[in-house]
């Protein structure tokens, strides 16, 4: 789990262990990290505990001793007192140990949703954890057949490292269950933790009175946000409440801006109420956050209850301390003490952007009242006196209603047919299959979790908690395996364009970034508009465009990244369809690659490490800059030219991409050959596009 935000242990109950607190509404969230023995005080915790759920984080238990058992159970005894569920989260493997050996370690309103667990490569005699989550791989743990997983650093097949029958025993007992919106939205949107499977579409809820529209929207915001139907016939002053939004991906944030600039352009005003971090750190550009924004949440700790909780700020009540980047001094809402913003520096560094609020009592009422507004409750189920009153009429209704029926099913009838013909994802008679890496072949109608839109000719990366996973989709193509190459090229660019957007070197935003990013954003703002048109000979040649970039891209990423940059897809899948325009099929194809935290580290250091070539400062070739230069596919950047280069003429921002007719692939290479006085004629793609040969 990544923190909302990082602070020192707010509480230590127990010389080896410490515990975070993070509380929201309802629910706490309880993080352990270290050994939990006897000196662990679970009675007192437990009483500090006033929530309807208990989560409870044990990804970082290293260990549980035998009277840390008996502390353990007191407690858990304890909360179930005042809690009505408790739920464990990447629980270590000694922490599943536990629950197979001791009666009640989770009590009998305790369920797990994920854990970690253990994998072995023989090749790279390395052992490393695996999170599993009870409701995305139901079928393995009940089946006690552990999925096979690949090796981070080789690639190769690592087996399960533990016995399934006995490491499971526990957890394939359980009873199923999926966590309610509320708790999904609190992990993945105060606690950044990914939560996949699971309803978690965005849900819109919207209210209208006299000129004022409030949306309200609870979920993930992703590809399958559809910002023009909202958007449409958006009028007068709107107010967004996004305080529910979870995780925002590539395609979501893309999604989010075109629904502002529509609103926008046919609305007055248009507010934001209740941002929470993900939305102010994912959104930077200008407008993303439409007019202005209300009120925002930031992480707060207190160390006197040790409790980390998220705090409405009102941005006109505090204006005149957040236009400095400071937060305002907030109190405990749980023990009123001084509390410490422990939000990070990127998310503090926005609050200058905010303008001052400007709003009449009227429209202050009006966001006030909504918020306050309470969900309608369901009308209630009429008195038993009544359903008898009303027998008398019961049969001549159901003849009525058996009429009504049968109308109403040819119509529907009808309405399928027709719409069967009209749309273009006609899932009825489609056929589906998944393929995993190993090219095992199984039929299925469902869909993996990690898709999460269906979009085509997009990709979007999410940040899980032990790699960084890209899916790219195809278009729909007549040929199966040119659509998975296509769907995989997206999958390496949204990857290398992740890897940008994660490094923080000045110096690479100031001047790599520039080179590639342009190209990039007017090339799918190129396609995107071209939505509709399908078929058209604009919309084809935006396409491949967008196609050609990628496979340049993605060519550049395995050619610069080494042993880091992933070379094996984690999974894919294909659909099947009937064509609209005429006999035959077509496919669509998901792609999905995963990289390790190591390796993504790996490449933002090497991307960014200058190294001396001759006088000249140069880096590797970032591969996004393939969109701007595609016969680039590898080389060295030259930042500064001087020495040999300069004097050849290599002028800045060039990249070097062969030497002595050989291929240059990094700076490291350019500049071990030029020590070597074996560089000879050199390769050159100039910053204009222009492939030049330079020297002797």
């Amino acid at each position: 789990m990544d923190a909302a935000a990082q602070q020192q242990s707010a509480s230590a109950l127990g010389g080896n262990l410490s515990i975070d607190k993070f509380i929201e509404g309802s629910i706490t969230c309880l993080r352990f990290q270290g050994t939990i023995d006897e000196s662990f005080d679970g009675k007192r915790l437990a009483t500090s505990v006033k929530a309807t759920t208990l989560i409870l984080d044990m990804g970082a238990v290293r260990k549980i001793s035998s009277f840390g058992i008996r502390e353990w159970t007191d407690f858990v005894k304890a909360c179930e007192r005042s809690v009505d569920t408790i739920i464990a989260i990447e629980c270590t493997p000694k922490v599943v140990d536990q629950l197979n050996m001791v009666s009640q370690f989770l009590g009998a309103k305790g369920l797990v949703f994920s854990f970690y667990a253990p994998y072995r490569c023989d090749y790279c005699d390395i052992d490393r954890r695996v999170l599993f989550q009870v409701d995305r791989d139901a079928a393995s743990i009940r089946s006690l057949r552990p999925s096979e997983q690949l090796c981070e650093t080789c690639s190769r097949p690592s087996y399960f490292d533990e016995e399934p029958a006995s490491f499971f025993a526990y957890l394939a007992q359980q009873r199923p269950f999926e966590l309610s919106p509320a708790i999904a939205e609190f992990l993945s949107s105060k606690l950044r933790y990914s939560v996949t499977g699971g309803d978690r579409r965005l849900h819109i809820d919207k209210h209208i009175e006299g000129r004022n529209t409030y949306l309200k929207f609870v979920g993930n915001l992703d590809g399958s946000f559809p910002s023009g139907k909202i958007a449409e016939g958006l009028e007068g002053t709107i107010v967004v409440d996004v305080s529910g939004i979870g995780t925002i991906d590539l395609a979501g944030a893309a999604e989010w801006r075109n629904f502002i600039t529509q609103t926008k352009s046919t609305a007055e005003r248009v507010f934001l109420v209740g941002c929470p971090p993900v939305l102010l750190e994912r959104l930077t550009r200008q407008g993303d956050l439409g007019d202005q924004v209300i009120s925002f949440t930031m992480p707060y700790s207190c160390s006197k209850c040790a409790t980390t909780a998220s705090q409405l700020i009102d941005v006109e009540q505090h204006y005149d301390i957040l236009k400095f980047a400071t937060p305002p001094e907030m109190k405990c809402s749980h023990c009123k003490s001084p509390t410490v913003c422990v939000a990070p520096e990127s998310l503090l560094s926005r609050l200058r952007t905010l303008p001052r609020v400007e709003m009449d009592s009227g429209l202050r009422k009006f966001v006030k009242e909504m918020r306050d507004r309470k969900p309608e409750r369901p009308q209630a189920p009429k008195a038993p006196g009544a359903v008898t009153g009303a027998r008398l009429g019961m049969f001549t209704g159901l003849i009525v209603l058996a009429l009504v029926a049968a109308a109403v099913l040819i119509g529907v009838n009808w309405y399928q047919t027709r719409e069967a013909r009209e749309t273009q994802k006609k899932i009825e008679g489609a056929i589906a299959k998944v393929e995993g890496s190993q090219g095992a072949v199984q039929r299925s109608f469902t869909r993996p979790v990690w898709i999460t839109s269906d979009t085509p000719s997009t990709a979007s990366c999410i940040d899980n908690v032990n790699r960084l996973s890209c899916v790219g989709i195809s278009a729909y193509s007549d040929n199966r395996e040119e659509a998975r190459i296509e769907a995989g090229n997206a999958a390496m660019e949204e990857m290398v364009n992740s890897i940008g957007l994660k490094i923080e070197d000045p110096d690479f935003q100031q001047r790599v970034r520039p080179l590639y990013d342009d190209s990039r954003s007017k090339a799918l703002s190129d396609l995107e508009s071209m939505r509709g048109k399908s078929g058209s000979p604009e919309q084809t040649k935006a396409l491949d465009a967008v196609r050609k970039a990628r496979k340049a891209v993605a060519e550049a990423l395995v050619a610069t990244g080494g042993s880091a940059a992933p070379t094996q897809q984690a999974a894919w899948y294909w659909e099947e369809f009937d064509k609209m325009s005429g006999p035959g099929t077509e496919f669509l194809v998901f792609v999905r690659y995963d990289i390790s935290l190591a390796a993504l580290k790996s490449l933002t250091i090497a991307y960014t490490d200058e190294i001396d070539a001759g006088g000249s400062k140069v880096v590797t070739m970032f591969p996004g800059i393939a969109w701007q230069r595609p016969e680039a596919r590898s080389g060295a950047l030259v930042l500064r030219p001087a020495g040999l280069l300069q004097k050849l003429g290599v002028t800045e921002f060039s990249v070097v991409t062969g030497a002595g007719g050989e291929p240059v692939r990094t700076a490291s290479e350019l500049a071990a050959r030029l020590r070597s006085k074996k560089a000879g004629k050199l390769s050159v793609v100039a910053p204009d596009g222009t492939v030049k040969q330079l020297g002797d």
